[in-house]
């Protein structure tokens, strides 16, 4: 599961026991409507007033919608109930208005945050812990994001515990004028995550200017590009069917006996866990229902996909396979020899060929193509994709969009795509080279969706050792 998401369930905020049942009624059926998951704590922040809005944020968007559990509340302590365990394991989410007026004279509001309660009986939210769930929007743990806070302001000789002693004096002063930096910030066009992975980012660099509340224009805007860079939005795994226990098998409903499943949260949801955009060889966007395409772009990570042909004649002809070559990696004799330029008489043999070719022909619009990381490449894997190839492997990525996909090579044929990450492995049998694989196909009774593989070795022209596992690959080119 890439992020939390989001399940369209119905959800309560409070619910009254009564103190008496019905000898009439099932006794266990009504334990288990009342059954709710509750989370309690306080809104610690004196830069803010009553009355605030909290929510579990189940589909991480910062806005408290109709069906996540939320709570108007009218005193700074708060409790959230419901029967989706969500609440529990899902960011809390708080808007309020600032209880100082800004210097445009009008009651500014904010959106602060603090990390899934989980078993934590008492959650504090503040300036502080959105700096924590800052640093946990670009990959941090909990722990490690709460170590990384610490640490900066220990350095500005602030010590505390900041998950449960956040509301201390020493602490009070750092706590506003974050919240007056987050309510300057969002004043700007910016997806509010970057505001807050920016100013967590910042810290380290900025920290006296935001305690002294001297921070210059320049530096709000270094914090929006740290923003910008650090956080980067990721697509959610395409899982839309449960397991139902009882059935043994998979539905689209949720088994209540089974909470807490990847496809009952976020974009999975809202919206199937990707969003992309069919292109023309210009780089148009083109009609979702086009039946032809040249490339996709994700509009959430913003980078341009390619789509093969499937022309034996064309250089990108999607059973094509090629040696790998970079600037500073030029491909063993061996690994060419496995190239289908060896004998389609195409030509385009390397990987660093094909990008130049991409690159010059200014391929759907773009000038920067390149091999994509494994990273970038597991982030377009959908794992709620169904359709398969005439021989029952089950393909990878999004059939809507990518109907080019290709299992490789017989040799080899795990639908792998060469990738840029290298990994640096024994060097007793890599020479240090080690190369990681992923796969982009269910295989029948083999590998799984997703599996990595990083043993093969990489050789190189010139090398005095053996070619031990010479290479040659399908390809599938990415551009920014």
């Amino acid at each position: 599961m890439r992020k939390f998401q989001l399940a369209m369930l119905p959800v309560a905020l409070t619910v009254a026991l009564s103190g008496c049942n019905s000898s009439g009624t099932d006794s266990a059926a009504d334990e288990s409507s009342f059954l709710n998951y509750d989370v309690s704590g306080e809104v610690t922040s004196t830069a803010v007033q009553v009355p605030y809005t909290i929510c579990a944020d189940f589909n991480r968007d910062w806005q408290c919608g109709s069906d996540e559990p939320s709570l108007n509340a009218d005193q700074y302590s708060f409790k959230l109930s419901s029967p989706d365990i969500r609440v529990q394991t899902s960011p809390l989410v708080v808007k309020a208005s600032l209880s100082a007026v800004t210097k445009s004279g009008v009651n500014a509001e904010v959106l602060l945050a603090a990390p899934p309660a989980r078993d934590t009986p008492h959650t504090q939210i503040n300036g502080i812990t959105t700096l924590v769930v800052g640093e946990m929007l670009t990959g941090s743990s909990k722990a490690d994001a709460v170590a990384k806070v610490t640490a900066n302001l220990k350095a500005l000789g602030l010590s505390a515990d900041i998950m449960r002693d956040s509301h201390q004096s020493e602490l009070a002063t750092m706590d506003q004028q974050v919240i007056r930096v987050l309510a300057a910030l969002a004043e700007r066009d910016v997806p509010y995550e970057q505001v807050v992975a920016g100013l967590a980012h910042g810290l380290k660099l900025y920290g006296q200017e935001i305690l002294d509340g001297t921070l210059s224009s320049i530096q709000k805007n270094h914090i929006q590009e740290l923003g910008r860079v650090e956080f980067k939005p990721l697509n959610d795994t395409g899982m839309k069917q449960h397991l139902n226990l009882a059935a043994g098998g998979m539905d689209t409903q949720a088994d209540p006996d089974a909470p807490g499943q990847d496809a009952s949260y976020g974009l999975d949801v809202s919206d199937g866990g990707f969003k992309l955009t069919k292109l023309d060889e210009t780089g148009k966007p083109l009609a979702e229902d086009s039946t032809t395409w040249a490339c996709v772009k994700d509009e959430r990570t913003g980078l341009i996909w390619e789509v093969k042909a499937d022309d034996p004649t064309s250089y990108r002809d999607k059973h094509r396979l090629f040696a790998y070559e970079t600037e500073t990696l030029k491909p063993h004799a061996e690994d060419l020899a496995l190239a289908s330029c060896q004998t389609d008489g195409v030509g385009v043999c390397t990987t660093q060929e094909y990008a130049n070719k991409l690159n010059t022909s200014g391929y759907c619009g773009k000038t920067n193509w390149r091999v994509p990381t494994m990273n970038e490449q597991f982030d377009l894997l959908d794992f709620g994709e169904t359709t398969t190839d005439e021989t029952g492997n089950t393909y990878g990525l999004p059939v809507k969009y990518f109907n080019d996909q290709y299992i490789g090579h017989p040799d080899l044929a795990y639908g792998y795509y060469w990738s840029s990450t290298l990994l640096r492995t024994d060097p007793g049998y890599t020479s240090g080279k080690g190369i990681a694989h992923l796969t982009q196909m269910t295989v029948k009774d083999e590998t799984g969706l997703g599996e990595i593989t990083a043993f093969y070795a990489l050789c190189e022209e010139g090398q005095k050792e053996d070619c031990d596992s010479p290479n040659a690959l399908t390809l599938r080119m990415v551009a920014e």
